[in-house]
Formats: structure tokens, sequence, C-alpha cells
């Protein structure tokens, strides 16, 4: 059932699906300019074998922004909250491009919450200062929809825009329902993250996801990253972009339950 729920004096927009109180709890956290929908196809098999949690970041989907500037911090210690006010106290993040960042702050913060870490489609920085300050100029200057069509021709791999314009166009109708301010706030917030000195730091079982297509988050810099966390993997979904639960969400799936498949369940 989806829910709000009012932490840190504002709203979240969630849905927590519980099955079994001894299996683990997967938390799927969206990219920029997504929300929980994203992860749609990918649910029907996951849902089966493990509780989940996947909820809209501030300023994204259905959840209220609470001030114009946030860093991955603010949006972390909003997971932190949300997971304290549903008594979940052990979880396998699952964070896709920024919230592949918000999954690492977590562990930074709090890392007994923390499993297991899936890492898709993202890195320890993603982007450079100056490219997303010209990102938010544009939209400031002239809304998100001028360069919608820009940020979707990154998002998916050669030729998967005409094999399937229907998750083209939803892709592209969740991009356009995210806030201006949501989507301004959370390129700021990437501008100034860097996770990279505390990487090595990362004590769990990771599993790192690239697409070969990917022009956001280009393999080599998944793998950089995968090599700086001491018990990750590094597994690379070939002709994908950078959505891999929208455009491969076969390949995408299969890869993280056979990751999982390694360990004994932990709490949930």
């Amino acid at each position: 059932m989806l829910e709000n729920v009012k932490i840190n004096t504002h709203y979240v927009h969630y849905e927590h699906r519980r099955i079994d109180p001894n299996k683990s709890t997967l938390v799927f956290i969206n990219s920029l300019g997504t929300d929980h929908r994203v992860w749609s196809y990918v649910l029907a098999e996951l849902g089966q074998n493990f509780n989940v949690l996947k909820y809209d970041k501030q300023g994204h989907g259905l959840s209220e922004q609470a001030t114009k500037t946030l860093s991955v911090g603010t949006y972390a210690d909003d997971l932190i909250a949300l997971l304290a006010t549903l008594s979940i106290h052990k979880v396998i993040p699952i964070g896709l491009s920024i919230g592949g960042l918000i999954a690492q702050e977590l562990y930074r913060k709090r890392p007994e919450l923390v499993d297991k870490l899936i890492l898709t489609n993202t890195a320890t920085k993603i982007g450079s200062e100056e490219n997303w300050n010209q990102r938010i100029q544009a939209v400031k200057e002239n809304g998100l929809s001028s360069i919608s069509d820009l940020i979707l021709s990154r998002w998916f791999g050669s030729g998967f825009a005409a094999n399937h314009p229907d998750r083209c166009a939803m892709a592209k109708a969740i991009l356009l329902q995210t806030s201006d301010a949501g989507y301004v706030a959370a390129c700021q917030a990437l501008a100034g993250a860097d996770l990279t000195a505390y990487a090595s730091s990362i004590q769990v079982p990771t599993l790192c996801i690239a697409g070969s297509h990917d022009q956001a988050t280009p393999t080599h810099i998944v793998r950089a990253m995968a090599d700086l966390i001491p018990q990750s993997e590094f597994f690379e979904l070939p002709s994908v972009g950078h959505i891999p639960c929208l455009e491969a969400e076969k390949e995408f799936t299969q890869t993280i339950l056979n990751f999982l498949s390694k360990y004994e369940e932990g709490d949930s």
C-alpha cells in the first residue's frame, strides 16, 4: 500500500511490502528525475523473495521538498528516519545513480543498518561541479522540459527508444513530473558529493552494476568504485544504458538474485 509519512518536517511517499519478518528488506533508492515507479518491472520477482521498501526522495514523485538546498547527507537522513519510523533495522539498499550515493552515505552514517549493498550505475562521485552547474542553470532558465530529450538520450542504450517507445514515454512522463526545484536540488547535491575517501571503509558484500552503454556513469567509473570497496563484485550489463531496471529488467533482476543467493539472509 502506498503511504505518506511525515519525517524531518516533510512528507515522504513510500510503499512497504513485508511478506516475511525473517526475510531481508530491499530498499530501492531512485535516480535523479525518477520516482518509485522506475522499479515496477523488477518488483514482480524481487518482491516474491524479499520484503520491499520503495520511496520517493525529496522533491521527486509525491514526496515534499523541505528546503531549496539539499545534500546527499540530507537524503540519507530522510531514509534513516523512514527506516526508524517503519521499525526496519537491517536493509539491503539498491541505489541507482544518485540513489547509489545515498546508499553509500547511509552506510557511512549508519553501517549497522546495512546488510549488503547493491550500487547500480553509480560511483563515489558522479560528474563535475561545472557540468552540474550548467544543467542547473538550464533548468532554472527554461525548465526541466527544455532538456528532457537530452536526459532521455543519456538514460538508455542505442536502439532502445525505437524498440520500446512505451517505456521511453513512461520514463519521460516520470521525469517531467519531477518539480524543477526538486531536480535542481538533486543536481546541487550531486555537484557537492564525493564519497571516494569512504569507499574503502565499506565492509559488507557489495555488488556494483554498470551498463556498457551508460553515458552518465560509464563502466570505468563504476569499476573504479568497485576497486575501492573490499568485498565488492563488479558486473557489466551489455548494451544497457543508465536505467537498467527499465531497459533490461530480466538481466538486472537475475544479476541481483545471483549475488544475493551467495549469502544467507540477514534480519529484516
